[in-house]
């Protein structure tokens, strides 16, 4: 086996990991229970906040065409529609699957969850005579799916570097039937995107090339119907495959596989494990689901990206005009700022929630131990007066101390420490 495993035991990783979560539980930060449901503002033990921390960008899990399609559902099929898709479906499945093919322009699959469809797709996917390139700041899922093919080769390389892409696709020559590289579309913990044109000119340039990009963080915002980054750059390329998060911007339930061909649509549907033993999306769930997926097929969904734009960009403005430099120069909902010390990092937080903000902390093992940082998000339920108090706020407390685009681990932190763990 060809992975490259970081020097630390499992043992090791467990009891650090433990170390630093406990720390910020202990701190009255993390794991604690929200007393109403996502908005503008979410209330934390009786004390509203101004929401900064949700992933779903677009603001749809209370939109009325999604809780009437969830009511919808609930009512036909009741709670649960409890038996393997492997013996009968709910035909909201298939419904479902149409719909957001029609906007993802691919065959699509529907999956209990994005992390489910790495573990169903990649052990079809991939070959025997592979090579599998990791991003090792790709999400924890896709590290955790590789597990499931630790029989080829796979090498985790750094973050967004074409050069050492390309570097092993000359040395691959004869020795793989296909390369495959594991990204992100949007990275979960930097808010950068993957550096599409360059794998563009890759793809054109090494045939054995393939991509398995996990675009759950650009769902729904980005690309046209809410396709996302990766199918945005790539509609039609049959060496592109993508898996993407309908729990996330899309404001419903589960995930979904976008994939070049109904051959291997139903492959997955018939080989990959989780499509065969793990539980059915609840009817409500697929009812909510569906009823997005045709609201991102209407013209007015352009509209409400629009309506997100604006407030992305005025944040990026409002942080650059107060000197606060971002982990990253693209222009995505997530936003990271890099700290010295996660001490630092815990004063912020504490400080910004006692003056009405919520906002999420990073470390280890989410993040390098060398970078702890704040990271926040942008919706569509964020006024543009918030989003102003918001900077002005985060301003007041603490500025960050330095910030580094494209952050690169050490050779010791190129695995567990240097992953992206948080969804």
């Amino acid at each position: 086996m060809a992975k490259i495993r970081s020097f630390f035991s499992r043992t090791r990783k467990v009891q650090t990991a433990d170390r630093f979560v406990s720390e910020l539980q202990n701190e009255g930060i993390i794991m604690q229970r929200a007393g109403s449901g996502d908005g503008p503002e979410w209330v934390i033990d009786g004390s509203p906040l101004k929401n900064f921390g949700s992933c779903s960008y677009m603001g749809l899990e209370r939109h009325p065409l999604l809780l009437a399609g969830a009511e919808e559902a609930l009512r036909r099929y009741g709670s649960n529609f409890s038996i393997s898709r492997a013996y009968l479906q709910c035909s909201l499945y298939e419904e479902l699957e149409e719909a957001l093919g029609r906007a993802m322009g691919r065959h699509v699959i529907v999956t209990p969850s994005t992390t489910l469809a790495h573990l169903a797709a990649l052990p079809i996917l991939v070959g025997e005579r592979d090579l599998v390139l990791l991003d090792q700041f790709a999400h924890a899922s896709l590290h955790m799916a590789t597990e499931l093919i630790d029989d080829v080769p796979i090498e985790l390389v750094r973050h967004s570097r074409l050069d050492a892409i390309e570097r092993q696709l000359v040395e691959a020559g004869d020795r793989y039937d296909r390369v495959w590289y594991l990204c992100d579309g949007v990275y979960s913990m930097l808010g950068d995107f993957a550096p599409f044109a360059g794998l563009a000119t890759l793809l054109k340039r090494y045939p054995k090339l393939h991509l398995y990009v996990d675009d759950a963080h650009a769902m729904s915002w980005a690309g046209q119907s809410g396709r996302g980054m990766a199918l945005q750059h790539f509609p039609s390329s049959e060496r592109v495959f993508v898996a993407v998060s309908l729990s996330k911007a899309f404001g419903a339930t589960g995930g979904a596989l976008a994939l070049p061909s109904s051959e291997l649509k139903e492959r997955v549907r018939r080989c990959g494990g989780p499509m065969v033993f793990s539980g059915p999306i609840p009817p409500a769930g697929l009812g909510a689901a569906l009823a997005s997926a045709r609201l991102h097929l209407e013209p007015e969904f352009e509209t409400m990206q629009l309506e997100l734009g604006d407030r992305i960009e005025s944040a990026r403005t409002l942080l650059g005009e107060r000197g606060l430099a971002l982990a990253t120069d693209d222009a995505t909902p997530i936003f990271m700022l890099h700290y010295d010390a996660t001490w630092e990092v815990t004063n912020v937080i504490r400080a910004l929630r006692e003056r009405g903000f919520f906002c999420c902390p990073s470390t280890f093992p989410a993040v390098p131990m060398n970078k702890p940082s704040i990271r926040f998000t942008v919706s569509r339920h964020n006024s543009l007066p918030d989003i102003r108090e918001l900077v002005e706020h985060l301003s007041a407390v603490s500025a960050p101390r330095h910030s580094i685009v494209r952050p690169q681990a050490s050779e010791d932190e190129m695995s567990l420490e240097s992953q992206s763990a948080a969804g």
